[in-house]
């Protein structure tokens, strides 16, 4: 392992390897209609450490799910590398779960059954104690006493619950979630964004959350990944330097917080500017 010297003279190890490193990353499709290549994403960089929460805002279209479904090993690259714990990304793996927008749950199994399935697609039902793995899992996102409810039974914010039991029950590293809260009303977007933020404290996992709402990407990230659009780029990567546990309320009167969502908004605004330019 590389060592620098300090002040004293003592060795001081080098910084951890990031977790996730992703590197000149492009996606390219062909547009069967047109003919033409459709740029998705180009020349990413970005490396996410353990434990870190990674929020990713940009426009509409700017590429930040393609993004993210290459981290999770759904989209192969056209060019560049995604190197998971020093690993080349080459499918979807155990390490990571992937939480979608549109809940995603099959609506002819119980809550149980659903959060299960996180377990059978990672081959996870071998051997003893896999049904209290389940059983913890949902109570941990608070269902208790839904487990033989099926989807349609439950309002939208409880099945994204299911959701997040389903991800957390495979005990991955890396979380992924593509606008998670983005299908639930007000409210209940304030409520469960604190839950998630809450757990993901306690549980300690890295996180790749992916929004349209400033707020949102302020009161979870401890990074702040800008994209733009046309291509979908890094425009800039921002710490945001608040203390947790954060709230909208805690926060709101907080220059940092206000400084941040000021400045986000005009980020956005002149790459949504830019989009209906080029259109």
């Amino acid at each position: 392992m590389t060592t620098t010297t300090g002040q004293r003279g003592e060795p001081e190890a080098s910084p951890p390897a990031p977790l996730i490193s992703v590197r000149d990353l492009s996606v390219t499709y062909d547009v069967a209609r047109t003919g033409k290549r459709l740029i998705a994403i180009e020349g990413v960089d970005l490396d996410v450490h353990e434990g870190e929460f990674v929020t990713v805002l940009g426009p509409s279209g700017c590429g930040k799910t393609t993004f993210m479904n290459v981290v999770a090993g759904l989209v192969k690259p056209s060019t560049g590398t995604v190197l998971v714990d020093g690993s080349p990304v080459t499918g979807p793996g155990p390490d990571r779960a992937v939480v979608f927008q549109d809940y995603a749950l099959l609506p002819w199994r119980t809550v149980f059954d659903n959060v299960k399935f996180g377990l059978e697609m990672q081959k996870g039902l071998k051997g003893e104690g896999w049904r209290d793995r389940v059983q913890e899992a949902i109570e941990m996102v608070g269902l208790a006493g839904f487990e033989s409810s099926y989807p349609r039974e439950l309002s939208g914010g409880m099945q994204q619950r299911v959701g997040l039991a389903r991800a957390f029950v495979a005990e991955p590293r890396i979380l992924l979630m593509d606008e998670p809260l983005g299908a639930v009303d007000a409210l209940t977007r304030e409520v469960m964004r604190d839950e998630i933020d809450k757990l993901i404290q306690k549980t300690g996992k890295t996180v790749l959350f992916i929004t349209h709402s400033i707020e949102e990407a302020i009161l979870l990230g401890d990074r702040i990944v800008v994209f733009k659009s046309h291509p979908g780029a890094i425009k800039e990567v921002i710490e945001t330097g608040l203390e947790r546990p954060r709230s909208e309320r805690s926060v709101q009167h907080d220059p940092r917080f206000l400084e941040l969502r000021d400045h986000l908004w005009e980020a956005l605004q002149g790459e949504a500017t830019a989009a209906a330019v080029s259109k």
